[in-house]
């Protein structure tokens, strides 16, 4: 329709008028005949708004901003909080991998608070159902008075615990991971820090929680060792454990109403919310003008044809035909690629040592990571949930027996925390089963397995690949009762055998080609495993004896005092006079 009506404008334009510019220039033919009646009725465009246009802005622009002179008050917030005055000192050992030399730290726990507001900002609250649980604690070494044998010995400068090694178990045996933030360095004063806690640490627990312990599990961090006042290079130590830290608060919380946050009050602020109702009013009105105002004044100076009738014909002059414009092709549709699947990631189950599940999609609580290293220490068969509930949560005269819809949550938390890839669902199957998998004691006997069908040379490079693979007594720190079934089923005494069979026949290995450092190596490796191991004890005071160093037998004979019973190290004690 368009189109039609601009092509029969033009046919009578060209046959009878003529027509004016748009921008206001006339034809050759125009001019000789409409002289200033054409100049007068050429349209004109505005260049700019007019004054009055700027000074409504500013007043609206004033209006506006007046809006500020008045600040309302905010809103009051309830807090809810509780104290456990635990009023506590820990010792906890820490050890130099590097001479073996283990001291003490004191870990003084002042308090535990529970509280809605967030322990490190006060702007931020808990979520609804939740409360912040963080603890008032400090760390530092072991004060001894002068003469004492290890008077300005300690460790210091240490970097505080991380979180892996920090979580809350409430009451019903539920896990909580830590936040940790703003770790401070500390200094090297023996009656102050030395940085092992020097850290900003709390949980977020459900607000009916009343009952817990605190774990703190072993790790590693860095820290300077010193002698005598005299600190070295800063080293790695292993921090000793688990330390286990219960926790008691009242049952009904403190309601402490905190006052509203306020401005200072300005002169006339009552009247000035009177006002400021009054300016929002007169601003919207003010705009509305503006904005009609500026439509109307727009539309009147469109451009518009003007004809001026009785002019001669215009000069014949072929009359073009408007051309539709073509039509814009469809833009070509690109083949659809095949996505690139990555290649599945392999669950592996950590047990010789701490237990470590990777990688997970979400936190796991104790029953799940028992669930999942139950599984995936028995894989010859499915196993229906009644068995893995008994074995998970055994039957106690103190405690009573697991529902079976609560345990079918667990499985489904499992199954969310690994994958259902690796832990697929039970329908239409005869039970459970972990797949796509691997632990480090599969990994343990395949390389003890594969050292016996490899020279001799390659055989002890491959049990020495296997013995690195023990961190520590396996499922260190996971002494809750969903971990009963490791001791029931003898797993963890079959492991440590292994281990510390390893390191005494590799000890032995190298203490007859002569070499007493490897041999050290290898049985402190195995000590990691079993610190009570008297076989392993024997054998690296052997090699100590041997050793030219004889320095490190003072030493050795401390750590031993910390590990062994009296009568034990006394026995070791006699093979240095045999």
């Amino acid at each position: 329709m368009r189109y039609q009506e601009l092509r029969d404008a033009r046919l009578v334009i060209q046959e009878n008028h003529s027509v004016q510019d748009w921008n206001g220039v006339q034809s050759e033919s125009d001019a000789a005949h409409s002289g200033e009646q054409a100049e007068d009725n050429s349209p004109k465009r505005e260049s700019s708004p007019s004054p009055h246009y700027r000074v409504a802005f500013v007043i609206w622009f004033c209006l506006v901003m007046s809006f500020a002179w008045v600040t309302p008050a905010g809103a009051s917030y309830v807090k809810r909080s509780a104290v456990d005055s635990i009023a506590k000192s820990y010792r906890i050992s820490i050890t130099n991998p590097e001479d073996g030399r283990t001291l003490p730290s004191l870990l003084r726990v002042i308090s535990a608070t529970i509280d809605t507001t967030n322990p490190v900002n006060s702007h931020l609250h808990a979520a609804s159902g939740k409360i912040f649980l963080s603890l008032q604690m400090t760390s530092g070494p072991v004060r001894r008075n002068y003469g004492d044998p290890l008077w300005g010995d300690f460790f210091s400068g240490m970097t505080p615990l991380p979180a892996t090694a920090l979580r809350y178990v409430a009451a019903s045996g539920r896990s909580y991971p830590v936040t940790r933030l703003h770790p401070m360095n500390a200094g090297s004063d023996p009656n102050g820090g030395e940085g092992l806690v020097d850290a900003d640490y709390y949980f977020v627990v459900p607000i009916a929680n009343r009952r817990g312990t605190l774990m703190i599990s072993p790790t590693r961090t860095t820290g300077v060792e010193y002698t005598n006042f005299t600190g070295f290079s800063p080293v790695e130590l292993k921090v000793g454990g688990p330390t286990r830290i219960a926790l008691k608060f009242p049952e009904k919380l403190t309601v402490t109403v905190l006052p509203p946050v306020k401005t200072v009050p300005v002169p006339g602020e009552e009247a000035g919310s009177v006002f400021n109702l009054f300016a929002v009013i007169l601003a919207g009105l003010l705009a509305g003008y503006v904005f009609l105002k500026r439509r109307r004044a727009s539309r009147d100076c469109r451009p518009v044809p003007v004809f001026v009738v009785g002019s001669p014909t215009a000069r014949d002059a072929p009359i073009r035909e408007f051309e539709q414009e073509p039509a814009i092709p469809p833009r070509p549709v690109a083949p659809a690629v095949a996505k690139v699947v990555e290649p599945a990631t392999t669950l592996r189950v950590d047990v010789l040592g701490p237990l470590s599940i990777s990688p997970v999609n979400a936190p796991a609580s104790d029953p799940v990571r028992a669930i999942v290293a139950y599984l995936a220490m028995n894989t010859g068969r499915l196993f229906t949930l009644e068995e893995i509930q008994t074995a998970i949560w055994p039957l106690t005269d103190a405690g009573t027996d697991i529902k079976k819809p609560a345990m079918r949550n667990y499985m489904v938390d499992a199954r969310r925390v690994v994958g259902v890839r690796h832990l697929p669902t039970a329908s239409g199957r005869a039970g459970y089963q972990l797949c796509d998998f691997t632990t480090d004691w599969s990994e343990f006997q395949d390389l003890l397995n594969g050292a016996k069908k490899v020279p001799k040379e390659m055989a002890v490079v491959l049990r020495r690949r296997a013995l690195e693979l023990s961190k520590g007594p396996p499922f260190t720190a996971d002494s809750s009762r969903y971990f009963t079934w490791t001791l029931t089923t003898s797993v963890v005494y079959k492991m440590v055998e292994a281990v510390t069979t390893l390191a005494h026949e590799l000890g032995t290995h190298y203490v007859l080609a002569g070499d007493l450092t490897n041999a050290q190596v290898v049985l402190r490796q195995g000590l990691e495993a079993d610190p009570a191991s008297l076989t392993l004890w024997e054998d690296l005071t052997d090699v100590l004896l041997e050793s030219a160093d004889q320095s490190l037998l003072e030493l050795h004979w401390k750590a031993a005092n910390a590990s062994l019973r009296v009568e034990d190290v006394v026995l070791l004690r006699s093979r240095s006079d045999g």
